[in-house]
């Protein structure tokens, strides 16, 4: 008799789960299988994981060599001697006796994440509107900004499908862009611009700095050394970027 007394109480019971487990599985269900496939790719990919920090110093090293230029920009850095300087179309180098490379990319060809959006497919374009609201990001700093300061740690199983939407958006984009091989990610203010360093001199073979200015303009400068990492100090990173102005015009 107490078996026939469990038998509709067991079936109740595991209708009682399934109908649990669809329910959950219909709202959070793409959530959870994201939430597992982003923590996958930063097994993979450990960079992943890294978000935006204040970087460590801002003391910069004093100047020793003044006015390099390129694409009408100048700048200052710490070394002397300047071992070969080549000025290219998309991308400049200046290499230093002590070892230091500094590459400098022409400002007029970097990439607009944002103008690409809004330029590329329309229907992409509303996509990235439905998630991000209208205007997208205030400006491309703005949207470096939060696509290096996402990680996998930012979802949930049970997080909203907006939310999800958001974060997921910004982790591929963080895949895309990629880190040039740093293994940390800093917030740089230099020369009255705001930008993103990645990398850290200590123990990266490159350090790569984004710079915007207030008029959303980028510029970009990649530094090594033949020396390999830890040969010269974040300091001497600060120097070059205090340092970054508008070369003079000539008359």
């Amino acid at each position: 008799m107490a078996q026939k007394e469990d038998s509709p109480r067991t079936t109740i019971i595991l209708t009682l789960v399934t109908l649990a487990i669809g329910l959950y599985a219909l709202a959070y269900g793409l959530q959870t299988t994201f939430y597992f496939q982003a923590h996958s790719w930063a097994m993979r990919t450990p960079f992943l994981r890294e978000t935006l920090q204040p970087l460590p110093s801002t003391a910069a090293s004093p100047v020793q060599t003044k006015n390099i230029s390129f694409y009408g920009m100048n700048f200052s850095a710490l070394w002397k001697g300047i071992a070969s300087q080549k000025a290219q179309d998309a991308q400049s180098a200046v290499t230093f006796n002590a070892g230091p490379i500094i590459v400098f990319f022409d400002p007029q060809i970097e990439a607009d994440p944002l103008e690409t959006i809004r330029d590329g497919d329309p229907n992409l374009y509303t996509r990235y509107q439905q998630i991000f609201g209208h205007d997208l990001f205030p400006s491309t700093y703005d949207l470096y900004a939060a696509v290096y300061g996402a990680s996998p740690a930012l979802l949930s199983p049970v997080m909203s499908r907006g939310q999800m939407d958001r974060v997921a958006a910004l982790l591929l984009w963080k895949l895309n862009l990629g880190s040039d091989g740093g293994t940390a990610i800093y917030s740089v203010k230099a020369a009255g611009m705001r930008g993103i360093q990645l990398g850290d001199p200590s123990r990266d073979h490159i350090v790569s700095v984004r710079l915007f200015d207030s008029r959303n303009h980028q510029y970009r400068m990649l530094f090594t050394s033949t020396k390999g990492p830890g040969t010269y100090p974040q300091a001497d990173i600060n120097c070059v970027l205090d340092s970054l102005t508008p070369a003079p015009q000539r008359e």
